[in-house]
């Protein structure tokens, strides 16, 4: 049953302090590990210029703004965390080999989340606006399982047509061989199976709550519909795949536009966080099961 989603858009903010918090989030997820490759001074400066943004949106200096300074202590989290994560992929780039530390992760999580629920409590909004209630959260939670078996479906449907591209493009060498290095560093943080759902829970709870409860929101101020706002939030959650392959990008494309639609029709959280987290778990456990297998290993490089 389709909710009300007219929920999602009371209190909104105008369309410029829409496309102003919807840019300064963006950047603040992907913005320093992008430029971290580059070294610390360009991390340096854009930690700075994000601070400053921050500060500019939130006014926590301003009478009764004072909860303004936890958004910004989310955001010096945030950038912590995604810091401590370019300091262990240069380690490990300098070992010519490839790093997927859990903890930086977790932490630009908790900060994100912080910063962004701060943004909303500025804008009057309340976690109503974001698909949080308490009325029918144990559905919501049950409505998980019909949604991952719809992530599975619009999974499969996407990897299909796009490997025999792959194929004709001569990209499949190149697309094995990214997916076998992720392979082998989700391998190499030593997870089990039960660590690696607790930590997806935050992880992708953070994803949800970014790219879909907030950004699909404010990208319909700014585009004045849903549809449109549903595509670029996902276009937006793609860009940070690049490192699995460009089969990945698309894939991942394609499941954040389904959940950006499945958000839009139900106007709650809950479901996509449980789908997402549980697509990843089981990702992990199949992985886990080829490299004991030792199929993994046997996958030819091109």
């Amino acid at each position: 049953m389709r909710r009300d989603v007219a929920v999602l858009l009371e209190n909104a903010p105008t369309r410029r302090r829409a496309l102003s918090e919807a840019a300064f989030v963006f950047l603040a997820v992907l913005g320093p590990s992008t430029v971290g490759p580059l070294g610390r001074a360009p991390m340096a400066v854009v930690g700075v210029a994000l601070l400053a943004w921050g500060l500019a949106l939130l006014r926590p200096w301003e009478a009764g703004r004072a909860g303004g300074w936890l958004g910004i202590l989310g955001l010096l989290v945030a950038l912590g965390g995604t810091g401590a994560g370019a300091w262990v992929a240069t380690a490990a780039e300098q070992e010519k080999g490839f790093s997927l530390s859990m903890a930086p992760l977790c932490i630009r999580a908790l900060g994100m989340c912080l910063l962004v629920a701060v943004l909303v409590w500025r804008d009057g909004q309340g976690p109503a606006q974001v698909g949080l209630a308490r009325e029918g959260w144990a559905k919501e939670l049950l409505l998980g399982v019909p949604v991952l078996a719809g992530t599975y479906a619009v999974h499969i449907a996407a990897s299909v047509p796009m490997a025999a591209v792959a194929v004709a493009l001569k990209l499949a060498g190149k697309e094995m061989l990214a997916r076998k290095g992720m392979a082998t560093a989700l391998m190499d943080t030593g997870l089990g199976v039960p660590a690696f759902a607790a930590i997806m829970v935050l992880v992708t709870g953070f994803e949800e709550f970014v790219f879909r409860s907030f950004l699909v929101p404010r990208l319909r101020v700014v585009l004045g519909r849903w549809v449109p706002a549903v595509l670029v939030a996902a276009l937006l959650f793609c860009v940070g795949h690049f490192y699995e392959g460009l089969l990945a990008v698309f894939q991942t494309f394609v499941i954040g536009t389904w959940f950006g639609f499945v958000f839009w029709f139900r106007g709650r959280l809950l479901p996509l966080i449980v789908a997402h987290a549980a697509f990843n778990t089981i990702s992990f456990a199949l992985v886990m099961w080829l490299s004991k297998s030792g199929f993994l290993e046997k996958l030819p490089p091109l």
